[in-house]
């Protein structure tokens, strides 16, 4: 029954996504600007509201302002991850989804059509209706899209293919005129509370460490409670010296506190934001964790990295959401079908670390 449910709701979406492009997808009536990519107005679409997409991303505004300081950058986003865009000084203008509807999306697209931007860049890889209306409204001459060439209101198109997300952000990047791109993640600069402060200065940064994360933003990419147990028993015997950090959040502190062995880790109860996390995992040896934010916090940091992502084809796998540059660094990538307790910690060969 529930997967008669699932069909039918995913045919009705393929059916509003068809009848959407017929009414939206129109060809930009604005004239292209003879500006040269030096003197560009550009808006990045990036309301999805997803922590790692944007620290993927996050290279793009430093590498489009060292190259072309004069250029205007401009970024939609989500009210989730408004704060992550705020504290990136390399971005001019933000302009903020509340609302995920047509109609505030269109009312967005017509203040921000007010600003006369150049180009847009949208690399989602399936839109839905409201980002049509969007995009329409702003009547940008130009708009690059990934895999749209059969789309008439994306005037630039990024071929489909498996590589990292971050080479179709610098293949856009190319087509404006951009070169030499560096596509290392680019932490953004924030604070985090004293508190946390004095504990990563006093004990963390004191002791080698061993951060781990058991809880992805999904359910299938949380683990067990048998296999928390599995993972610091493992971690106790292969870093028999070392310390083991645990990434919570305050929804499962508690719980994780009284379940598990208190002399096996230790644990900072008040993270509450990514840039909490970025700071817990700096000074780690090794970073083991299912959540994306963290994986490409930690690939940024240049840690060992050791993480987990469902694939039908482990041989072939999908890398749009990989590690960044994760050929050059050393990680370790374990791979389920369905559900992450599929896979045995006693199975995953760790990275070595630094002792």
């Amino acid at each position: 029954m529930k997967h008669t449910h699932k069909k039918i709701k995913s045919y009705l979406k393929r059916i509003r996504l068809s009848l959407g492009k017929w009414l939206l997808d129109k060809a930009p009536s604005s004239q292209k600007s003879s500006n040269s990519f030096t003197n560009l107005k550009i808006l990045f679409i990036r309301h999805d509201g997803k922590i790692g997409d944007y620290l993927v991303s996050s290279f793009v505004y430093q590498e489009i302002k060292k190259q072309a300081p004069n250029t205007h950058i401009g970024v939609v986003v989500a009210k989730e991850t408004q704060c992550l865009f705020s504290h990136n000084p390399y971005i001019d203008s933000l302009y903020v989804t509340n609302k995920r509807a047509l109609l505030p999306f269109w009312t967005l697209g017509r203040r921000i059509a007010k600003h006369h931007y150049d180009v847009v860049i949208d690399l989602t890889e399936v839109l839905r209706n409201r980002d049509l209306v969007l995009i329409r409204a702003i009547k940008a001459p130009e708009n690059i899209g990934y895999n749209k060439a059969n789309f008439k209101l994306f005037t630039i198109n990024i071929a489909p293919n498996n590589e990292h997300i971050s080479y179709d952000y610098q293949q856009a990047l190319r087509l404006l005129g951009y070169r030499d791109i560096n596509r290392y993640s680019y932490l953004p600069l924030f604070s985090v509370s004293p508190e946390l402060k004095a504990f990563c200065h006093t004990y963390l940064a004191q002791n080698d460490y061993i951060a781990i994360n058991f809880f992805g933003a999904a359910n299938h990419k949380k683990f067990s409670l048998e296999n928390q147990l599995k993972w610091l028993t493992k971690l106790k015997t292969v870093f028999p010296n070392k310390k083991c950090l645990i990434l919570t959040y305050p929804q499962v502190s508690q719980q994780l506190r009284t379940q598990l062995p208190n002399n096996q880790f230790i644990m900072y109860d008040n993270t509450t934001t990514i840039f909490d996390s970025i700071e817990l995992i700096r000074n780690a040896l090794l970073v083991i964790s299912p959540d994306t934010a963290i994986v490409h916090a930690a690939a940024a940091l240049n840690k060992p990295l050791a993480t987990f992502y469902m694939s039908d084809n482990p041989q072939q796998p999908y890398r749009k959401w990989f590690p960044a540059h994760f050929e050059q660094q050393d990680v370790t990538i374990a791979y389920y079908r369905y559900n992450i307790n599929e896979i045995d910690p006693d199975t995953i060969m760790l990275p070595l670390i630094n002792s």
